[in-house]
């Protein structure tokens, strides 16, 4: 049997791929093969990283299996063993001192709890490290940047899973979205942004996981455009769509024409708490590339965006998108822009910091999402324009009032998580009103929310079926959060008759 060993290293002194014995092979530079550790090991810096703890033998099950279907047929004899980082914001010293004074704790609740309070203060996550040379970053899992950037900034990170992890005997728990370089034999970009983006789905829904192998596998089980599946270079759209679906989800897919369109729809996925994968064209058009979307920064407080003279749309506050891009690591900033000659979403990724950035054009947007919503992201962003220029209308003619801005946002959420919101956010209600709609209703498991609000009315959310469709549509009630402004009443019992749905108030 292997023996275990378990080091502890000062964070900073050597660099990662020396401190693991990494060596480039034949014919790669070592800038090339190690590019996306030195990235792992400068965010976890960024982080406050100051110690690390390596595992010398690890099993990893997403490699397990790319080793049984390809790297076990080859002739040179590949582990299927990997090393485990595993990073802290603490100092050698106090690192061993805590966890001995964790695995001193007797009763098993009083363990959980002090070992969630540890991973809180001091775990930043891990990294699996694969025995293949030219890459070597497997499954990663690393704390996503503090939510607050500044006065006017804030990072939302709505994709992120919780990762549980063990070392010594203690339980650690990270929250972020796993990450990892594609080796062109098992995965190209295509599986491991798939592989990112399910990692999300799976945690919503329950599923088994999915690993590249399997992606690749199920993505190519009845097309080959591009040759033999393994080794892998690439996978066409249709390819990715039948892998998504495999795996019990349904792949949403949009054309990213227009630029306010495209902008609207990942903001409402990221708020949503899906992870759309990208599929980006260089400006040539010669080559293409996928990457997943981790998180966004936004404005705060909110900036109107008008997208026609009255309707300010919330997700012009979408400023940078944090992206898992395989070809450098996990959370790089990404800037939006609005190419003028055509409309279209332009992506600015930086290659390395104080460095030129790459653009790319968003063709197409990939969601993996739940089989019964029927009703899609760019539905419901239809629905919101129109529920925003009924209210227009009547403002206009029945109550005489002049024409204001209104602002609305739509995203797709469970219905439980909705219900919470209620009463945890700034604008929550009475509990009366939460006993009320659950009472009165038959939620669907997801819900989709349409929510306006303008300088003469309350926010007020339109609640829709997500297993209806657009033709069909199935609105489950209005809810009021609140009656300070002026005209919030009048305009809540008018959708309310409009929508052929109940009010709550």
């Amino acid at each position: 049997m292997p023996k275990q060993n378990i080091a502890f290293h000062a964070f900073g002194d050597t660099a990662l791929a020396d401190a693991l014995g990494l060596k480039p092979p034949p014919f790669v530079k070592k800038e090339e093969a190690h590019r996306q550790i030195e990235y792992v090991q400068e965010y976890a810096g960024e982080l406050g990283c100051q110690s690390l703890v390596i595992e010398s033998h690890y099993i990893d099950r997403d490699y397990m299996e790319d080793h049984s279907v390809f790297y076990s047929k080859s002739l040179y004899p590949y582990p299927n063993s990997c090393q485990r980082i595993h990073f802290f914001s603490v100092d050698q010293a106090t690192l061993s001192t805590e966890l001995k004074r964790l695995l001193d704790v007797l009763n098993r609740r009083d363990f959980r709890k002090a070992c969630s309070a540890f991973s809180e203060r001091y775990y930043l996550g891990f990294s699996v490290i694969k025995p293949l040379p030219g890459c070597p970053v497997g499954r990663t899992v690393l704390r996503c940047f503090p939510k607050r950037k500044d006065k006017t900034l804030v990072r939302r990170f709505d994709c992120a899973c919780n990762y549980p992890a063990h070392l010594l005997g203690v339980h650690l728990s990270v929250r972020g979205l796993a990450f990892q370089q594609q080796d062109l034999g098992v995965s190209a970009c295509a599986t491991t942004a798939l592989w990112s983006a399910l990692q999300r789905a799976r945690e919503l829904e329950g599923n088994g996981p999915a690993t590249p192998a399997q992606i690749t596998i199920r993505a190519s089980q009845f097309a080959l455009p591009f040759g033999r599946p393994m080794p892998s270079e690439k996978l066409s759209l249709d390819q990715m769509c039948q892998a998504v679906q495999s795996f019990g989800y349904a792949p949403n897919l949009f054309r990213a024409d227009d630029f306010d369109h495209s902008r609207g729809l990942l903001y409402s996925s990221v708020s949503s708490g899906l992870s759309p994968v990208l599929i980006l064209e260089a400006p040539r058009g010669d080559r293409m590339h996928a990457v997943t979307v981790a998180g966004m920064k936004v404005r705060d407080p909110h900036v109107e965006t008008l997208i026609n003279p009255l309707i300010d749309d919330r997700a012009g506050d979408l400023v940078d998108l944090y992206i898992h891009d395989d070809r450098l690591g996990p959370y790089l900033r990404a800037e939006i822009r609005r190419q003028r000659r055509r409309n279209r979403l332009v992506i600015k990724v930086p290659l390395r910091k104080g460095q030129k950035t790459e653009t790319w054009y968003l063709t197409h947007i990939l969601l993996p999402m739940h089989s019964k919503i029927r009703l899609s992201l760019g539905d419901l962003r239809e629905l919101g324009i129109t529920l925003v220029c009924s209210a227009h209308a009547f403002r206009e003619s029945l109550l005489h009032v002049g024409p204001i801005i209104t602002s609305w946002s739509s995203w797709i959420t469970r219905s439980h998580s909705y219900l919470e919101s209620l009463r945890v956010t700034k604008d929550r209600v009475s509990p009366r009103v939460v006993e009320e709609l659950c009472k009165s209703l038959m939620f669907p498991r997801y819900v989709g929310v349409v929510r306006m609000e303008a300088a003469d009315l309350d926010p007020l959310d339109l609640l829709v079926d997500t297993t209806s469709t657009q033709r069909n549509l199935n609105c489950l009630g209005i809810v009021q959060t609140a009656n300070t402004r002026t005209n919030t009443n009048s305009l809540a019992h008018f959708l309310a008759f409009h929508c052929e749905c109940p009010l709550f108030r």
